[in-house]
C-alpha cells in the first residue's frame, strides 16, 4: 500500500456553518422509491444508489437487493461491458499504462482496471441522471440497513451539493480527529487522510465532475482517496464507525484478489518519486498532523 498522507485539511468550520445554514427535512415520494430532501426555500435534492454489479456475479446482486430494498432509496446495478471496455484497443484509448507504472510502480492488473473504469461509469451514469447525490457501492458491499439510514439521514444535514465532496462509509486507514462533527450520539465525521476502500460512499455532482476529469485516461485506482484528493482537488470525509463493510465471509473481493496476484515492476521514476513523497509526508504527519491535527492510524485496517 502507498504510505500517502493527503493534503493539508482545510478550514472545516466554516465550511459546516456554511451547510448547515440549508437546513433539510426528508419528504418521500408518493410512490417510496427515495427521498426528497427539502431546503426551506423549497428546492428538493434527489439521491440515487449505483452498485457495480456484472451480471455474472447474480448471487452479489440478491445478497445486496435484499437489504437495498429496505432502504428508501433508489438503486440500480451497472457495470462495464468487459468484452467491449477490456479489449486491448479499447484499453490503449482508456488507460494510460505509462502514467500507472510511473505513479504506482506497476500497471493495473485486468481486475484493478475493470474496477476503476466501473467507479467511473458510475459517476457519469450520476451525472446524466437527475439526482444531486449518489451513493455508490460495490456489490460485496454489507451493511445494517438501520444503521444505513440513521447516518444517511444526519449526513445529509451536512453535505454541501455545491462543494466537491466524497463521504466515505467505510473503514479508513488515517484520518483527522481535529474538528471532527457528531452525527448523532453514536458516530462522527472525520477528515480522510488515507483510504484503500471503495465499497460504499456517497459523492456530489461537483465531486463526481472533478474525479472524471482527473482519472479519464484511468491511470490509478478507483479507490486510491490520496490521489483523488490531491489530483481531483476533492474532500474527502469518513463516517466512525463504519457503516459498511466488504462481505468477505460469503464473497471474495475480486479486486483484492486481482491486486495480490498483480506483480510490481518499479520503475526508476516511481522509486525516486516514492522516496521523495515519503519524506515529505512523514515531515508532514510528525510535525503537522500528530500534534496539532489529531492524527489517527485505524489499527484495525
Amino acid at each position: 500500500m502507498l504510505g500517502l498522507i493527503a493534503d493539508e485539511t482545510s478550514n472545516w468550520k466554516k465550511d459546516y456553518q456554511d451547510s448547515i445554514d440549508n437546513i433539510w427535512s426528508i419528504e418521500k415520494t408518493s410512490k417510496g422509491i427515495f427521498p426528497h430532501l427539502k431546503r426551506t426555500y423549497g428546492n428538493s435534492m434527489k439521491i440515487i444508489i449505483f452498485v457495480m454489479n456484472p451480471d455474472k456475479y447474480l448471487d452479489r446482486r440478491l445478497a445486496l437487493t435484499e437489504l437495498l430494498k429496505k432502504t428508501p432509496f433508489q438503486f440500480k446495478f451497472i457495470a462495464i461491458n468487459d468484452e467491449l471496455e477490456l479489449a486491448p484497443s479499447a484499453i490503449a484509448k482508456n488507460h494510460d499504462s505509462k502514467r500507472t507504472v510511473d505513479s504506482f510502480g506497476r500497471d493495473f492488473s485486468r481486475g484493478e482496471l475493470a474496477s476503476t473504469l466501473n467507479h467511473l461509469l458510475s459517476y457519469s451514469k450520476f451525472l446524466d441522471s437527475e439526482n444531486d447525490l449518489a451513493i455508490i457501492m460495490e456489490d460485496d458491499a454489507h451493511f445494517i440497513v438501520d444503521e444505513f439510514i440513521f447516518v444517511i439521514e444526519h449526513l445529509i444535514k451536512i453535505i454541501d451539493i455545491r462543494k466537491p465532496q466524497v463521504y466515505l462509509l467505510t473503514p479508513v486507514i488515517s484520518y483527522l480527529n481535529s474538528n471532527s462533527k457528531n452525527l448523532g450520539d453514536d458516530y462522527k465525521l472525520v477528515e480522510v487522510i488515507q483510504s484503500w476502500d471503495s465499497s460504499g460512499y456517497i459523492i456530489t455532482r461537483e465531486a463526481a465532475k472533478k474525479m472524471i476529469k482527473a482519472n479519464s485516461k484511468s491511470w490509478f485506482i478507483a479507490d486510491d482517496w490520496v490521489r483523488y484528493k490531491r489530483h481531483a482537488n476533492v474532500d474527502i470525509y469518513n463516517v466512525i464507525p463504519s457503516i459498511i463493510k466488504q462481505n468477505l465471509d460469503i464473497f471474495e473481493s475480486n479486486l483484492m484478489d486481482s491486486r495480490n496476484k498483480a506483480i510490481k515492476t518499479k520503475s526508476l521514476k516511481y522509486a525516486l518519486s516514492r522516496i521523495g513523497y515519503k519524506i515529505i509526508s512523514d515531515f508532514k504527519k510528525y510535525f503537522w498532523l500528530l500534534p496539532f491535527k489529531g492524527y489517527v492510524r485505524n489499527k484495525d485496517v
